[in-house]
């Protein structure tokens, strides 16, 4: 092309022109840091240029002088391969983002980075070589026109200029972009700020250990001072040098706990709540918001002091054994210089080696607690650990960087794979496999259980369905009538009367959203959700809790002084424990709701199974002044709830023929639904996600299920499963002891078939619970066998 053929500033020709500049730049390119920087400003240029261009371009057609061949070029013909090219560089430009900001944490290799950079510059080149050959097809478009003397906007003219809409886009982009690189600067602060905490970390326990190691060395030199003494005079010298050790281990500044608490809380505090673009699916920029101040202060709690902690105290312990030893050996050896001749030191000497024995061991110790830190420090307290990529460099491609492709059909047929989301627990080991003969129940059970269980293809938009922490409050569809019953009796509790709350339902039945949403509206920060085995924290006091929920609740009553809380108990069930019965803890909470609810508005949830169970054996739902049940939600507000998710997913959703499924049909669906799960909410939504499936990036077809889970249980099965229905979880360890010797005769080997088929899956625990997909069904069996009211 020639520059005479350009004949304005702003043309489809000059942007060429500019095209073939921004590519040649591209070719010197050396590095992730150079190209990120080309994405940014030349990059950015050339897209402001062409939404320039197209702009006059506009501004002349709308006052009908415009060059039809222009319009058709920039507006209708380029303008979506072009936002392609821009989603694909914002893409690459995140990528490199994420990969220096592992750089920097170290947990990538120089030539991992190196091999990233090159193939994304790969990628950029593919698609600005599609992006041009797709410029020429155009223009031989044009010229077929121009040789049949037909005019190209004859091609456009029932169609509406779409460049207003796809300008917008343009600049979204260009500000993500933007969004990007201020993000990846703050966030490259934020790795600073867990550097310097792992720094001082390491500070803290080398100087433990230096100090347990000057220990060993001053009992080394002692004890050859000792074994080489053959004179009185010399004890005075020995005495001065054990005399220098502890003052040493008095003044020693290697183990205060406040001191390490207090820089690292300076250095925490500056640490805040942050939107960071973390990955791109589907054209979408997916942003997350991390609050790094209470995360990082959470794992530090958790994760870190209980290991310094014992670190610490294993170190005090040795330097008070290490004193007194001293100050033990000095009072001997003072002995010794009052006497007129040299008696042989053999008890002192056999003291120092036993001393030297105990330091020994202690460091071996240290040493491990150590190497457990150092462990926690390199994998855990990362901050790229937000971008969540098991295989960094290889997922973050796969998942946004797809293979550029071109064909007939357009530019980028194929981009944006789904993101793989682990299902690790959901999935267990099951992979897409052939259908099986269904010649017995156990196997129509296992292939309805296989069926159901979350596809790594449907990922998307079952998350959409069945991850309560994904959804946000817009996605809450309120429950009238409850939220009525129970904001009554909140009402009554701020007048002072004593109130509480039971919250009654099946798995799924939303016992634990209505719970927590209720306190989030009514009482803010004034909940305290008591869970076993954690840390609550109770007007900036903590304590740790166990199984144990009558010194639970009594460490909450001693706790709260200034305010007038709500108290969550969810899931009652898992309150139990080898030393304390679930019997004596329901008996604890009874009492601490009939004496305390008058301060305290109590609300806790349970199973309607274990609820008639407690019944039967105390007053236990008497003692709560207001008592809802969740396990069936209304039609209409499920329908809702199934709509605002699938709305959410932007995806058309179709039925087996190929037909657009409009509300009416929906709730048609939702209907039979319902009727099926008798109006329980999460079942149905999770019914919901297993009766649909993704075929493309805009498409969900409604297939239904056509698979039924059949009864195979034998007896000793069933009373496994009705422990399991009742307690929540159980193990082998709970089994043995509640079953004795008859454990191994009659049970072994009906749990380890129910593990096989996947009717139990193993939580991070190491606990058996029922597998989800099928609790309903269950329940089913357990009542038709009588197992179970």
């Amino acid at each position: 092309m020639e520059p005479s053929e350009i004949t304005s500033s702003y043309s489809s020709k000059k942007f060429e022109l500019e095209l073939d500049e921004y590519k040649n730049v591209l070719d010197t390119i050396t590095g992730s840091e150079k190209l990120k920087r080309n994405i940014l400003l030349n990059f950015s240029e050339l897209a402001n240029y062409y939404i320039s261009t197209s702009d006059l371009e506009f501004q002349e057609i709308s006052s009908g002088k415009g060059n039809s061949q222009e319009c058709y070029l920039l507006h209708y013909a380029l303008a979506k391969p072009f936002k392609d090219l821009m989603l694909l560089h914002r893409d690459v430009f995140l990528q490199l983002q994420i990969a220096s900001h592992k750089a920097e944490e170290n947990v990538v290799k120089k030539d991992s980075i190196k091999a990233h950079f090159l193939e994304s510059k790969s990628i950029l080149h593919q698609a600005l070589n599609a992006f041009q050959k797709n410029v020429e097809q155009e223009y031989r478009t044009i010229a077929r026109f121009e040789k049949s003397r037909k005019a190209i906007s004859r091609k456009t003219k029932h169609q509406q200029n779409p460049w207003p809409v796809y300008k917008e886009q343009f600049e979204n982009i260009l500000e993500q972009i933007q969004l990007i690189d201020t993000a990846g600067l703050t966030f490259q602060k934020v790795i600073e700020i867990f550097n310097s905490i792992k720094k001082f970390t390491k500070t803290s326990y080398e100087n433990s250990l230096e100090e347990a190691e000057n220990s060993r060395g001053t009992i080394e030199t002692v004890l050859t001072s000792l074994e080489k003494m053959k004179e009185n005079e010399e004890v005075p010298l020995l005495v001065a040098e054990i005399t220098l050790a502890i003052k040493k281990i008095e003044t020693s500044s290697g183990r205060k706990l406040e001191g390490f608490t207090d820089l690292v809380e300076d250095k925490v505090k500056s640490l805040a709540t942050l939107n960071f673009p973390t990955a791109t699916n589907e054209g979408l920029l997916l942003i997350k918001k991390i609050d790094f101040n209470r995360a990082v202060k959470k794992w530090l709690d958790y994760e870190l002091l209980p290991y310094l902690i014992d670190l610490w105290e294993n170190q005090n312990n040795l330097a008070s054994y290490y004193k007194h030893s001293l100050i033990n050996l000095k009072s001997s050896l003072k002995l010794i210089t009052n006497n007129n001749s040299f008696s042989p030191l053999h008890a002192q000497i056999a003291t120092l080696k036993e001393i030297q024995k105990t330091i020994g061991l202690n460091i071996g110790k240290q040493q491990q607690i150590i190497a457990q830190i150092e462990h926690k420090l390199e994998n855990q307290l990362l901050a790229t650990n937000i971008y969540n990529s098991e295989e960094f460099l290889e997922v973050s491609f796969q998942s946004s960087l797809n293979q550029y492709t071109a064909d007939s059909s357009g530019l980028l047929i194929g981009w944006f794979q789904k993101i793989k989301t682990a299902f690790k627990f959901l999935n267990s080991s099951y992979e897409k496999t052939t259908s099986l003969p269904q010649d017995n129940a156990m196997e129509k059970a296992i292939n309805c259980i296989k069926f159901r269980m979350v596809k790594e293809e449907n990922a998307y938009y079952d998350t959409l369905f069945l991850n309560k922490n994904f959804i946000g409050d817009l996605f809450l569809v309120p429950r009238v009538e409850e939220e009525n019953k129970l904001d009554v009796c909140f009402n009554d509790w701020q007048k002072g009367f004593n109130k509480s709350a039971l919250l009654t339902g099946n798995n799924l039945s939303g016992k634990s959203t209505f719970m927590e949403d209720f306190a989030k509206k009514h009482f803010g920060k004034d909940n305290i959700l008591l869970e076993t085995d954690s840390t609550i924290t109770i007007e900036g006091r903590k304590f740790k809790t166990t199984k144990n929920l009558k010194e639970a609740l009594q460490e909450v009553n001693k706790n709260i002084y200034n305010t007038r809380p709500v108290l969550l108990i969810d899931d009652l069930e898992y309150w139990r424990s080898d030393e304390i019965s679930f019997l004596d803890n329901v008996r604890a909470l009874v009492n601490f709701v009939l004496s305390e609810s008058n301060r305290i508005f109590i609300m806790v949830s349970i199973s309607k199974a274990m609820q008639k169970h407690l019944d039967q054996r105390i007053p236990f739902s008497n003692a709560f002044t207001t008592r809802l049940d969740l396990n069936k939600t209304r039609t209409e507000e499920i329908f809702k709830a199934v709509l605002i998710r699938h709305g959410a997913s932007h995806k058309k959703l179709v039925n087996e023929d190929r037909h657009v499924m409009y509300p009416k049909h929906i709730e048609h669906k939702v209907q039979e639904l319902s009727s099926r799960f008798k109006n329980n909410i999460g079942e149905i939504l999770q019914a919901w996600s297993y009766s649909t499936k993704m075929i493309d990036n805009n498409l969900v077809v409604f297939e239904g299920e056509d698979c039924s889970f059949e009864d195979f249980f034998s007896a000793e099965e069933l009373i496994i499963l009705k422990y399991v229905f009742l307690y929540k979880y159980v193990n082998e360890v709970l089994l043995k002891n509640f079953l004795g010797k008859g454990y191994n005769i009659h049970f072994d080997s009906g749990i380890k078939r129910l593990v096989n088929t996947k009717v139990l899956l193993r939580n991070p625990n190491g606990n058996l619970i029922l597998n989800r997909v099928i609790t309903s069904d269950i329940y089913e069996i357990l009542r038709y066998r009588g197992t179970i009211n």
